[in-house]
């Protein structure tokens, strides 16, 4: 035996199982840092941390995303589907793990967010929730439109500046009708503020009260400069948004009248300064309300973010010569990490595309991790179970310790290479990916006993090798075809969002079984039958 052990330690397959095998351990364990943190938290090395852990097993929220109707439309599938398909964009490019985004129903999202960190999940709500509908206006007037706009994705095309304050930007280029528009636009109005735009609420009324318009009316946008426009300006004129002044907390209905194109009102106050009667009426006259009270923020933050205003930069070149095709959107931060992810955003949201429907975050389920670590030790049980049910079917069959041994090493092997190819390539485990792993592990105990059974030939009730080599390239034959079409089965599988970690899993232990442990399992029993 020992002779034996040491011919197949020098076969070129052992080596290969064992490689495989010792590098899974290096980044299931975390020694090679592969997964730096989990919910904000630094991971050292340790069983399993290098692998990424899915909502079943760490925890985590789903948010429910309601999607409103667009402008003269309905929501369709087709619409539903495109909306999947730039979210799941947009938080692919915010760097995070592979989050499930699937529709459901008629007119909502379900968005699954595993082991993030608080500041995460805002990111990832904030995100959600913008339709990026871009547009540039130069004193009202409609300059540049988003379907005119593509990011400069080059290391120049956008950057954070040494502050502070951190100033940022980013660089975006403009269609041939953009620049026209532009120039057309913006041609004699050099020293003018070119508003960027995102999201400016359409057809929408700010409703605040007395004390604060003439607040707004006093204030600048840059004070130093006594010509500056005021912020009732900005509101009114720049963003086209008419502002309706509530007196006593009383609404007269005779004024609603003047706004009868109107469909939205945003109430920008608190309760006490406008209170929920008055916007009761506004709902009773069939004004979709939302009430945005300053809370705190500066004057200027709080109106940017009523009136969706990302940046204003001076126009300081000729529209039609210098500038015609590109501009900037700016702006500035008080940190350089809340700089670097307002420009980050910004990209994102631009090149992600405009949602054809608004995303509304209707609500948010938390799921405990405590539950996930139970779901873990139950799936490391069955797993166990199975593994010991294998092994007894195999040894009531061939009544053998000999092939039952190797039998149980190769899949044990084959279940710890997986693991390695999950966390080189930061798939998210969960309870279909689990399922995956057994499937895969299935299938090669099933190809083992086709090895081992074309080794052996049954001849009056005695075991012989017979032709050991020609029976195992028949055995090889019959795995690489059965290898094929699970994987063309599995392809599909893919398309379906909840059932992708079982494909993948299943796919990628189905290819590891046939190029490693297969061979490798091979070499054993050719080596143990010899005799």
């Amino acid at each position: 035996m020992e002779s034996k052990i040491k011919k197949l330690l020098r076969s070129w397959r052992i080596k290969v199982l064992i490689s495989f095998v010792l590098l899974s351990l290096v980044l299931i364990t975390n020694l090679i840092p592969v997964n730096k943190e989990r919910a904000g938290e630094s991971l050292g090395i340790g069983f399993g941390n290098g692998l990424d852990y899915g909502l079943d097993f760490a925890g985590g929220i789903q948010l429910q995303i309601r999607l409103e109707e667009p402008v003269n439309g309905t929501i369709t599938p087709g619409i539903l589907e495109v909306e999947k398909g730039i979210l799941e964009r947009r938080l692919n490019s915010m760097g995070l793990r592979d989050i499930p985004v699937r529709p459901w129903g008629e007119r909502y999202i379900l968005v699954q967010v595993a082991s993030a960190s608080p500041e995460e999940i805002k990111s990832i709500e904030d995100i959600l929730k913008q339709q990026a509908r871009f547009e540039a206006r130069i004193d009202g007037e409609l300059a540049i439109l988003g379907s005119e706009v593509s990011v400069d994705l080059s290391p120049q095309g956008s950057a954070v500046t040494s502050g502070p304050p951190y100033n940022w930007y980013v660089s975006i280029r403009l269609t041939r009708q953009g620049g026209e528009r532009f120039c057309e636009i913006g041609g004699d109005k050099k020293g003018r503020p070119i508003d960027m735009f995102l999201d400016r609420p359409e057809n929408t009324i700010i409703v605040m009260n007395k004390p604060t318009y003439d607040i707004l009316s006093e204030l600048r946008e840059r004070e130093e400069e006594s010509i500056s426009d005021s912020y009732v300006d900005i509101i009114s004129n720049r963003s086209l948004m008419p502002i309706l002044i509530v007196e006593n907390n009383t609404l007269d209905p005779r004024i609603l009248m003047e706004y009868k194109n109107y469909t939205k009102a945003i109430i920008a106050a608190d309760e006490e300064q406008v209170s929920e009667s008055v916007r009761n009426e506004f709902e009773e006259y069939n004004f979709m309300t939302e009430r945005k009270p300053r809370s705190g923020l500066e004057y200027e933050e709080w109106i940017r973010d009523l009136i969706g205003l990302r940046s204003s930069p001076t126009l300081r070149c000729d529209p039609c010569t210098l500038c015609k095709y590109s501009a900037q959107i700016s702006g500035s931060e008080y940190t350089f990490e809340e700089a670097k992810n307002s420009r980050d955003e910004t990209k994102i949201l631009l090149s992600s595309g405009n949602l054809p429907a608004k995303a509304v975050v209707e609500s948010k389920s938390e799921f405990p991790s405590s539950l996930g670590e139970k779901f873990l030790e139950y799936s490391f049980i069955i797993g166990l179970i199975a593994i010991l049910t294998v092994a007894a079917m195999i040894y009531l069959r061939y009544r053998a310790l000999f092939i039952v041994v190797p039998t149980i090493i190769t899949g044990l092997s084959e279940i710890l290479i997986i693991l390695g190819v999950a966390a080189l390539v930061n798939w998210e485990l969960d309870l279909p990916a689990v399922a995956g792993i057994l499937a895969a592990v299935g299938t090669g105990v099933d190809d083992q006993i086709v090895i081992t059974d074309e080794t052996i030939r049954r001849e009056r009730e005695q075991r012989k090798v017979v032709n050991l080599l020609e029976r195992i390239r028949r055995a090889f034959f019959i795995i690489f075809t059965a290898a094929a079409t699970t994987i063309a089965v599995m392809l599909p599988v893919f398309s379906i969002q909840a059932l992708k970690g079982f494909a993948f899993m299943t796919s990628i232990g189905v290819l590891i079984g046939v190029f490693v442990t297969r061979p490798a399992y091979a070499k054993i029993i050719e080596e143990i039958l010899k005799d």
